[in-house]
């Protein structure tokens, strides 16, 4: 599917009109679509994007062109980052004719501008961007990850040096085979200094992410907008800050007793397999032998450690689990739930460990931010919840689900999100109004 749509984006770039200045848009989860015109707020043709282009040409950039950049809108964060990697390909295209352009995002569509900002290789400042209702994302590499990124700086620190030795020892050697000692030895110095640049980028991602951010785009230039009505941002931010006692110590040693009592079993079953020969061997063959009196029963005698080795299996067990085993067991368990719970609702798919979720975008501090204050914004409040839900059912009802019902997600989906705030940014008229004058008032600088 990326393939389709990195060729989509070629063939865009190609198609551009020879001037004029470029709006690039970048949507956010859940609205992907194929097609560059449409009714989308991203697409070309949209109210968002005609009222925009209006707007540009009264502040007196007329012309302007909107280049949307399509991506799958899964709720993935390996997506995203490869969504990030395709903008700041269009972005340095774009670079390169000396346009102005700007990048507007919605959702996590400004995850994939954010990214994508930090990726970029030029040092030339980015001189517009405006997100809407962004969650942004603070990572951290993930343990294995990291692991895998501390053994390839070890890897390089340890074989290159080594290579380079073995590569000059067979320079003063006076052996006849230097090409092959060349390719060998050359060819591990150069994967094992890949390895190591490889780990250390990884390693030092914080740091170099900052710092290409801080190339990319001046704060002031970055325009945040969100309102305190947005449902996905605040079910984003209340997913990390909520981290209850999905198992309790006391259910964890619960568990552990009761897990107790199958151990003392296996532990039993596997003394008689471990002493079967010097316990069980006189036994049966005593019996074969037929002889079951008193020395048969001081044989079986042996039988009374069954209880003892049982008994002492499960008090252990279960004095470890109220001396501490209990706690850790549960703060695991309750680790492990929340980070998978965090992972789902995050999309965190990737090598980084989605941590939380801040309103502007980490790496760059002092953004210009725009609270939306407002109870009503475009038109959207609870009413229009309930309105919408209503009209949905009523819908449903007079056409059988024909052709809005639950046999089309996508219908139904988008007929329930337009009633969110989270979706209603693009439709208020004073939004727009502010997007174009900030992208008007950095293109004249």
């Amino acid at each position: 599917m990326f393939k389709r749509l990195f060729r989509q984006r070629s063939e865009a770039l190609d198609n551009l009109p020879a001037d004029g200045p470029i709006v690039i848009t970048v949507h956010g989860t859940n609205d992907a679509d194929v097609r560059d015109d449409g009714m989308r707020w991203w697409q070309q043709g949209s109210r968002f994007t005609t009222r925009l282009v209006e707007k540009l040409g009264e502040l007196g950039f007329s012309g302007a062109h909107i280049l949307p950049v399509h991506w799958s809108g899964a709720n993935s964060d390996h997506d995203r980052l490869i969504a990030a990697e395709e903008l700041s390909r269009v972005l340095t295209s774009l670079e390169r004719s000396g346009r102005p352009h700007a990048v507007i995002g919605h959702s996590h569509g400004g995850n994939v501008v954010m990214e994508a900002l930090a990726l970029r290789r030029r040092r030339q400042p980015l001189s517009s961007v405006i997100t809407f209702g962004t969650p942004f994302f603070v990572r951290r590499l993930k343990p294995i990850a990291g692991l895998i990124a501390i053994f390839q700086v070890l890897l390089g620190l340890v074989v290159a040096p080594v290579m380079a030795w073995f590569l000059a020892s067979s320079f003063t050697s006076g052996t006849n085979k230097i090409v092959e000692a060349v390719i060998l030895f050359g060819g591990l110095i150069i994967f094992s200094l890949w390895s190591l640049r490889r780990g250390f980028l990884e390693l030092s991602r914080a740091g170099w992410t900052r710092r290409h951010s801080a190339h990319a785009i001046h704060p002031q230039n970055w325009l945040v907008v969100h309102s305190p009505r947005d449902e996905a941002m605040r079910l984003l931010e209340a997913a990390a800050d909520i981290s209850p006692d999905y198992v309790t110590v006391a259910s964890a040693i619960r568990s552990i007793s009761r897990l107790s009592t199958v151990v003392g079993v296996a532990a039993v079953i596997i003394f008689f397999g471990a002493t079967w020969s010097y316990f069980l061997e006189p036994i049966i063959t005593k019996a074969n032998a037929g002889e079951f009196g008193i020395g048969m029963a001081a044989d079986l005698t042996f039988l009374l450690i069954v209880p003892v080795i049982f008994s002492v299996i499960v008090f252990v067990i279960r004095l470890v689990a109220r001396l501490g085993g209990g706690w850790l067991y549960a703060s695991v368990l309750n680790f492990l739930i929340h980070g998978s719970l965090m992972g789902a609702a995050y999309g965190g798919d990737a090598r980084f460990r989605l941590t939380h979720v801040v309103r502007t975008p980490p790496y760059v501090s002092g953004a210009e931010e725009s609270r939306i204050d407002a109870t009503n914004l475009g038109g959207i409040d609870e009413t229009a919840i309930l309105n919408s839900a209503q009209d949905l059912y009523q819908t449903l009802i007079a056409q059988d689900g024909a052709e809005v019902g639950f046999g089309d997600p996508d219908k139904l989906w988008k007929r329930l999100s337009d009633a969110l705030y989270h979706n209603a940014y693009m439709r208020d008229e004073n939004v727009i109004a502010n997007t174009a004058d900030h992208i008007a008032s950095r293109w004249s600088r």
